[in-house]
């Protein structure tokens, strides 16, 4: 009987891979309102598609941090490591000290509510936990398809997410609604491609532009 490897890991989404990620972030993501957009590289993050780990295979990977609206605003940080220095002369309880764990705990809670979605052009979407807080603080300049996509992206709510055609491995993620709908289009064969429209599918950006050759009729490329 043939051998069949039955660990290996598959390398990209199919139609029903696409199909069930697409009901998933239906499930738990619509509402989320996208804070910001990082390039992959800049995390660390790897294009799972040719498994190495240089900065050119990571260029079609994007990170969209998203956070929960109803979990309200941000807690204000608090430097931590001051806590052992902050005592009450009178030998009172250290209020500054329960301060600090009360931030503590309203930070743990509103990062609880905030979730990173990876997407990979031609490769993969879905949710991840790869992510650093000193990464996002980089110093390292975001690509220019990042700041397209910050620029009319950022602050908008995740509205819907489609599966195009029949388990096809295209999928709009619909940002805004009404005269601020903006469109993400996410292509996962060959080597794929992320497309930004606004609301009426006008192309904004993308990530991969290909020229296409017109041959002459004189070439004998016209039809006869």
């Amino acid at each position: 009987k043939p051998f069949i490897n039955m660990s290996a890991k598959k390398s990209r989404f199919d139609g029903l891979d696409v199909a069930a990620m697409t009901s998933h972030l239906k499930r738990t993501m619509l509402g989320f309102k996208l804070a910001n957009v990082y390039d992959g590289s800049a995390l660390g993050v790897n294009s799972s598609a040719s498994g190495g780990g240089n900065d050119k295979a990571a260029r079609g990977v994007y990170m969209f941090k998203l956070a929960d609206p109803s979990s309200g605003p941000a807690a204000v940080p608090v430097d931590a490591s001051k806590d052992d220095d902050v005592k009450r002369s009178d030998g009172g309880e250290n209020k500054e000290g329960d301060n600090v764990t009360s931030a503590k705990s309203s930070n743990a809670a509103a990062d609880s509510k905030r979730v990173m979605l990876l997407i990979e052009s031609g490769v993969r979407f879905h949710p991840t936990t790869h992510y650093s807080q000193s990464s996002s603080g980089s110093s390292s300049m975001p690509s220019n398809f990042a700041m397209k996509l910050r620029k009319h992206l950022r602050n908008l709510r995740l509205e819907n997410v489609t599966q195009l055609g029949n388990l096809d491995r295209v999928v709009d993620f619909r940002f805004g609604s009404g005269n601020y709908a903006h469109h993400l289009l996410l292509e996962l064969y060959a080597q794929g491609n992320i497309i930004l429209t606004d609301g009426e599918y006008r192309i904004l950006a993308l990530l991969r532009t290909h020229e296409y050759e017109v041959k002459n009729e004189n070439d004998g490329g016209g039809v006869g």
